[in-house]
């Protein structure tokens, strides 16, 4: 719970829970589907202006300026003073300037455990871009193609032969999302993918593939399970070697599934350390721990081209579905987030966030004010508010320089 002065600009559910939200275990009847149909659901966002990114790819080694960095580290104090998160990380990145980035807080309340220096957390669903790069990667390499029909690998799925890659991608499967089970909801301890796959397909998909947006976590545990069958090897290993290690992301990891980092954050419920939290059963859903920092540098690699060809992230915002919430849409493994400031300012993030009960992030590239924000909180606190916060901090600092 937010307390004091915080002001929230964004009411944005988190996204690895909002198919609870959308659609139980038991208010709709399955959907068979010979064929993809044609999307009938709100319109879509209009082209992305030309532009956006001019100047993105600019270094962001070395700090901001000092008196910034201490106005940005108040506000990091001020946050976990206000708030009910025990601990953070968070980045704000400024390309051809520099980068703050700090971990500070508890990893758990109780006992009362402070982070480490370079606190790797838990992304949830921000992570999704891992598995979505890894698999864009295959398809210009020519081992995988948008439009491969999801029976190539699972053809015993509900609706396989209608699924395909892109709509595996961009949450127009339909495919029911396993987190909406539940008894999935009452269980402790790591599950595996197959059986994930397997709460899915007992429940049947909610509505035909290209029909309409529904957020399937499900679908990116099948494209997790497909880059395997195509590499040849875990998806952890595959994130290592296509992104992690290239890009020379010390403080990140994709998790070997049942077994998570020992000294990772613990999420909080109302204060109280989440007793389910397993952050690798969502596999390539979410499979992701890294700095603030770390998540910065790599969300910037992704829109300068430095880990797919222009193009392919440029279609990545091709066509953005609306989602659970005004003001924010999906592409392939990508978020637009759109939102006025309590000043009346109109923003557009390019990013993604991520959450659950007792975990928040995000992290998001802002064209306006070209920087970057990465955040993440063990607690349930708004993540978007949260860098909100840091991005009001630089621009209020820019103004006063002027």
């Amino acid at each position: 719970m937010v307390r004091g002065a915080f002001v929230v600009v964004l009411a944005i559910i988190s996204p690895v829970i909002m198919s609870a939200v959308a659609a139980g275990a038991d208010d709709f009847k399955p959907k068979v589907c010979a064929t993809a149909v044609p999307y009938a659901g709100p319109p879509l966002h209009a082209p992305l202006p030309r532009g956006m990114l001019v100047g993105v790819e600019q270094s962001m080694a070395g700090e901001l300026d000092v008196a910034l960095q201490q106005q940005l580290n108040e506000a990091a104090d001020w946050i976990l003073k206000n708030t009910s998160a025990p601990g953070l990380t968070v980045a704000v990145g400024i390309p051809g300037q520099g980068m703050w980035f700090t971990a500070r807080g508890l990893a758990v309340a109780t006992p009362p455990t402070p982070l480490a220096a370079q606190a790797r957390f838990h992304w949830a669903s921000a992570g999704k871009m891992f598995t979505a790069t890894v698999v864009m990667q295959l398809i210009e390499e020519g081992k995988l193609a948008y439009d491969d029909p999801l029976a190539k690998w699972f053809p015993d799925f509900p609706n396989a032969g209608a699924i395909t890659i892109d709509h595996l991608l961009t949450h127009t499967n339909g495919i029911f999302s396993f987190n909406s089970d539940l008894k999935f909801q009452e269980l402790r301890g790591y599950q595996a993918p197959e059986k994930l796959l397997k709460i899915a397909a007992r429940h049947g998909c909610v509505c035909c593939p290209g029909e309409r947006w529904y957020y399937s976590n499900t679908g990116y545990v099948l494209l997790g399970l497909i880059a395997e069958k195509i590499e040849g090897r875990p998806l952890h290993e595959s994130v290592q070697a296509r992104i992690i290690r290239p890009l020379g992301l010390t403080q990140t990891v994709a998790f070997t599934p049942g077994k998570p980092p020992q000294d990772l954050p613990i999420g909080h419920i109302a204060g109280k350390p989440d007793e389910k939290f397993e952050p690798t059963t969502p596999y390539g859903a979410g499979n992701i721990a890294a700095s603030a920092h770390d998540m910065a540098l790599f969300w910037q690699a992704v829109l300068a081209g430095k880990l797919l060809r222009p193009a392919t992230v440029e279609q990545a915002y091709a066509r953005l579905f609306p989602m659970f919430d005004p003001g924010t849409f999906y592409g392939r493994g990508v978020m637009l987030t759109e939102f006025t400031t309590k000043e009346g300012e109109k923003i557009a993030w390019l990013g993604h966030s991520g959450g659950t009960p007792g975990l928040k992030s995000v992290v998001a590239y802002d064209p306006q004010a070209k920087l970057f924000l990465a955040v993440a909180l063990n607690g349930d606190v708004s993540a978007e508010a949260t860098a909100n916060k840091l991005r009001q901090v630089v621009t209020d600092y820019r103004a006063a320089q002027r």
